[in-house]
């Protein structure tokens, strides 16, 4: 069996990752992965959205039904790829299954790409009660530096306090 090199984009930094990749099964379709470092945003959303609710966690999910949308406004269809996805990025990353996007031009999956990224940020930090907004066509070193520019170094001692039940006198 002989196999073709497929193509393929990313956009990565210490916080995210979004891959891209030509499915080897259908040609001219792409199979989307997502992951975020939860350690690496917490200094950014401790304490910020409530009890049980984390914005990376729930900016990654949204990015998949965000990724779904922009697609279909270009008349591409997405589904679910049936891929889980790949690990590898180390302790503490959370990772979404994988998307087909089926028959997309190279330069509408670069749209794509271009615009997860800043839509996955700009989840994240508008869950966040940021007034930060995410600029269009910033790169992973970019994104990165914004991010750890909105990060709390001390963001433990400085979330508000845990919700607690009062004792019964």
């Amino acid at each position: 069996m002989q196999t073709a090199a497929v193509s393929s984009l990313e956009y990565r930094n210490d916080f995210f990752s979004i891959d891209i990749q030509e499915s080897e099964n259908r040609p001219g379709s792409y199979i989307f992965s997502s992951g975020v470092s939860l350690p690496k945003f917490n200094p950014i959303i401790w304490g910020r959205t409530g009890i049980c609710s984390n914005a990376a966690f729930k900016g990654l999910q949204q990015l998949r039904a965000d990724v779904s949308f922009f697609a279909l406004q270009r008349g591409i269809a997405t589904s679910d790829a049936g891929i889980p996805a790949a690990s590898g990025h180390g302790d503490g990353w959370y990772q979404e299954s994988s998307l087909l996007i089926e028959d997309a031009s190279p330069e509408v999956i670069k749209e794509i790409l271009a615009f997860s990224a800043r839509d996955l940020v700009q989840t994240i930090l508008t869950a966040c009660d940021s007034n930060v907004k995410v600029q269009d066509g910033l790169d992973p070193a970019a994104t990165q530096r914004l991010l750890e520019s909105v990060s709390i170094p001390n963001y433990k001692e400085m979330a508000p306090p845990p919700i607690a039940k009062q004792k019964a006198a």
